[in-house]
């Protein structure tokens, strides 16, 4: 059997009998960008290891309060399962908060979705957390927003369910050092580098970049970021 391609980005050596993978066991088999499902491109690299990843956000949303769920009856049977309208745009963290909570003095909330990994998530909260928050996982989908126990009627208070500006990456960070570039096409027109420490804000125990630290986000703008992922 010759050398040849078994897919574009890996070669059979007959003489070494063994897979190579195109840029990294031999730099004269070219490297090779793929789009995942997600919109994610991995790049087979020599840097300890790692696979630098580029993901395309297009058009995204910008940040807001009731997008997913806009005054949500807390006064209702317990438990009370939330009322969703819309899902994220992308993979990003959600904002919870009472518009409202006159009556209620104690409570349980939990929300269960899916990240950008696929992997299923979820998070609790009460009211040592306080009464605006904003879920460190980044939910590409959410599966539900449940209120499990409260203290007090609930009656006339309310609850927006939103989107927030930090988004879920595909694969994991193991140093915020890894984001290594963000480019921002902004609604409006030029692209822009937007790296650096004044403009993103990378969290590695979630794997999330939040894209608001430089700039609110406007509704269009498109965001292309590059990382090192383990």
């Amino acid at each position: 059997m010759a050398n040849r391609w078994l897919t574009p980005w890996a070669l059979w050596d007959e003489a070494l009998s063994k897979w190579l993978l195109a840029g990294k066991d031999d730099p004269l088999i070219p490297s090779w960008e793929f789009p995942n499902r997600s919109g994610a491109v991995p790049i087979v690299t020599n840097t300890d290891g790692k696979v630098v990843n580029v993901e395309h956000l297009q058009s995204i949303l910008a940040a807001a309060a009731d997008v997913i769920d806009a005054g949500e009856a807390l006064n209702a049977a317990l438990p009370i399962t939330f009322t969703l309208a819309a899902q994220p745009d992308v993979p990003r963290t959600i904002s919870l908060e009472f518009v409202s909570h006159a009556q209620i003095t104690a409570y349980t909330l939990t929300i269960t979705g899916v990240d950008a990994k696929g992997a299923t998530v979820t998070e609790t909260f009460t009211e040592a957390d306080g009464w605006a928050l904003e879920t460190s996982n980044a939910y590409a989908t959410i599966t539900s927003i449940i209120m499990s126990a409260r203290t007090g009627t609930g009656a006339g208070d309310t609850m927006n369910v939103g989107i927030a500006s930090k988004v879920g990456l595909a694969g994991f960070l193991s140093a915020i050092t890894d984001v290594f570039k963000v480019v921002k096409s902004a609604a409006a027109g030029n692209a822009a580098d937007y790296s650096g420490a004044t403009n993103v804000t990378p969290e590695t125990d979630y794997d999330t970049v939040d894209l608001s630290t430089g700039a609110a986000i406007v509704d269009g703008d498109k965001f292309t970021i590059y990382y090192l992922a383990s």
